[in-house]
Parts: C-alpha cells; structure tokens; sequence
C-alpha cells in the first residue's frame, strides 16, 4: 500500500494530492486509502472531483465493518462514519454533484412483441 500527498502550487497537484486533500487521507499512518484505490477511482470516472465521490463512498463501505469488543478494546466506526456521509453530502454538493432521481416507465404488456397499445381484455 503506498502513499503520496504532495500539496504545491496549483498547476503542479497531482490529482492524487487533490483526492486525498478533499477526503481528508493526508496522514500516511491514518489514511484509509491507498494510492493505487484512488489511482483506480481516477481511472474509473476520469474526473478528479468524482473520483472524491467514489473515494468517500469507499472510506464509509470501510467504516461500515461491525463494532468489536474485546477485553478493554472496543472499536466502534459508527462516529467516524457518520462523519465520512457528512462530507460526502457537502463534496456532492460543493462539486455540484447533488443525487438526482429519475423514474422510467415499464410497459405492462411484451415489450418484444411491438404492441404499442395493451391487449383487449386488459
């Protein structure tokens, strides 16, 4: 797994440097993402911008693993999570990149039969 965050003047950033700025994965020791998971989101959506989306959603599927405990030690993601959807939703929205809802219509008869009206009887 290995790490880069390179922040310089703004033609030099890398796109890696920019992913890792906007999810917050600037620590090498505390980062939950590796440079090849945010090269692969790169490649993915060939967007910077939507590559944050994909790498956030990423750190929330991590940070949804069960809570444990043993002995003294009790790991419990549920704070941290909740945290990583709160940024998700201001990324969306300060990318501009807000969930839109769409619905499709779905013939009630074959659509493979060319019928452009329902059968009689229907």
């Amino acid at each position: 797994m290995s790490f880069s965050y390179e922040p310089g003047a703004a033609p030099d950033i890398s796109d890696i440097t920019r992913v890792r700025f906007h999810t917050g994965q600037t620590v090498e020791d505390e980062s939950l993402l590796s440079d090849e998971e945010i090269s692969f989101a790169l490649a993915e959506t060939m967007a910077w911008r939507l590559a944050v989306i994909l790498c956030l959603q990423l750190v929330i599927q991590k940070m949804s693993r069960p809570n444990f405990t043993a002995d003294w030690l009790k790991m419990d993601y549920a704070g941290a999570k909740a945290g990583y959807v709160l940024m998700l939703s201001e990324k969306r929205a300060e990318f501009g990149l807000q969930t839109i809802l769409t619905a499709t219509s779905v013939a009630v008869y074959r659509s493979d039969s060319l019928q452009t009206e329902a059968p009689e009887g229907w």
